[in-house]
């Protein structure tokens, strides 16, 4: 994978209505990418290459944004697609969030399955009280995000791009104005 590639596939997406078909490795690939980037860039700041370290920082901004722009395209399409009911090919992660986001939209709980994957020995937060007399909502978090803490004083987070997260509106209004999640409506 390299940047040609990402730019070749966010030119696809924004063409096309449907989800484009992805390597079931995509974002692993991804994620190796965005590791070579740092460490050529990092290498080149040890050995004094100024101008070298600065193409590859360059490089690594384009990747970011470039996947940023997918992610955001791909998500919308998940969620329109689980509102719809609609099953297209999709990467394992994306089939975990879909199923998240269907069951959602079903009114029903997820029986043994969640956002968080427990052979990796994380732990996702206990989600916030929610009122039964308002409408409650959930966000998708685009990309990776540091622990925040809340109005309540607790804290929320690290997040992960794609995840699904209950958290006090306070904090996903501003996450929402800055696009860095959508907010969804749970059915009551």
């Amino acid at each position: 994978m390299d940047i040609v590639k990402l730019r070749e596939l966010l030119e696809e997406e924004l063409s096309k209505l449907e989800l484009v078909m992805l390597n079931e490795d995509f974002y692993r690939e991804y994620d190796s990418l965005i590791k070579a980037l740092k460490l050529s860039a990092e290498s080149s700041r040890e050995r004094g290459e100024d101008t070298e370290e600065r193409l590859y920082l360059a490089q690594l901004k384009i990747a970011e944004e470039l996947m940023r722009e997918i992610l955001r395209l791909r998500l919308h399409k998940i969620v329109d697609l689980a509102v719809e009911g609609k099953l297209e090919e999709m990467t394992a992660e994306e089939r975990k969030l879909y199923r998240v986001l269907r069951a959602f939209v079903k009114g029903e709980e997820l029986q043994g399955e969640g956002m968080e994957e427990k052979a990796r020995g994380e732990v996702e937060p206990s989600p916030p009280e929610i009122s039964a007399r308002g409408p409650r909502y959930a966000y998708i978090v685009n990309e990776n995000l540091p622990a925040i803490m809340g109005p309540d004083l607790r804290e929320y987070g690290p997040f992960r791009g794609g995840d699904l997260v209950t958290i006090p509106d306070e904090i996903g209004v501003v996450l929402v104005k800055r696009g860095v999640a959508v907010k969804i409506r749970l059915p009551q």
